[in-house]
């Protein structure tokens, strides 16, 4: 793994049952890694932790309390952006919920020696999943497909929030002119990315559905998904 500095970036929602464990298991990783916890206005003390987690591990932990409105894509963006401005080489972006584990990092840290973007892929030869029903993996294959055919995102998992990036790739990105306030912002971040012809490579990858709290994931939000890809197809001149 490289010696570079690595910050890892958790944007947080109701995650009180994981992130103590989650925090503990990145930081043991090395002293090279630190983290940047962007909390989205959580009602269940998310917050509190991530506030001791920071006063545990002065300088290795960051935290930042959003301000309403709510919504994955702007802390998504607000996450990126901060993240893009600090000193480390590498930013891992990965769900507070357990499902994305530590020990795959270095496999996306290994393979970003070669790319400027790396996605932790389910759906390669050598990942998986664990805990999905046929529901969620219909769900998340037509994610991928929909990714594919309107953002032109040709990967195995376009949709994977799992994922390494060079700092300065992210520091590009002109983030004022996303439009993304829901989980689209991955792809809208990676259209972006694509658009101006960084390195986007894939790595296998494990995936296990979370096993403490609930899903943010409904109907009407699959909807404004799908809404919000034709919106970034529609803004990509201006990405």
């Amino acid at each position: 793994m490289s010696a570079s500095k690595i910050l890892v970036f958790l944007p947080t929602y109701n995650e009180k049952g994981n992130l103590d464990r989650l925090a503990e298991q990145l930081l043991s990783l090395g002293p090279e890694f630190s983290l940047l916890i962007v909390d989205d206005q959580s009602p269940d003390g998310t917050g509190e932790i991530a506030d001791q987690l920071a006063r545990e591990y002065p300088g290795r932990v960051e935290v930042i309390h959003r301000a309403p409105p709510r919504g994955r894509g702007l802390a998504g963006r607000d996450g990126l952006k901060r993240a893009s401005e600090t000193d480390c080489g590498i930013v891992v972006e990965m769900d507070a919920d357990l499902s994305h584990r530590p020990e795959d990092i270095p496999k996306l840290i290994a393979a970003i020696q070669d790319a400027d973007v790396v996605l932790g892929s389910r759906y390669m030869p050598g990942g998986g999943t664990e805990g999905f029903g046929p529901r969620r993996r219909l769900n998340s294959r037509v994610a991928g497909l929909l990714s594919e055919y309107v953002l032109g995102l040709r990967y195995s998992d376009p949709t994977s929030g799992f994922r390494a990036f060079r700092r300065e790739a992210l520091a590009s990105l002109p983030w004022d002119r996303f439009i993304s306030d829901g989980p689209s912002i991955v792809g809208e971040t990676l259209y972006a990315l694509r658009k101006r012809g960084y390195r986007i490579a894939e790595v296998p990858i494990f995936f296990v559905e979370r096993r403490v709290g609930e899903s943010k994931i409904s109907p009407k939000l699959i909807l404004k998904w799908i809404l919000n890809l034709i919106r970034i197809r529609l803004n990509g001149h201006r990405l």
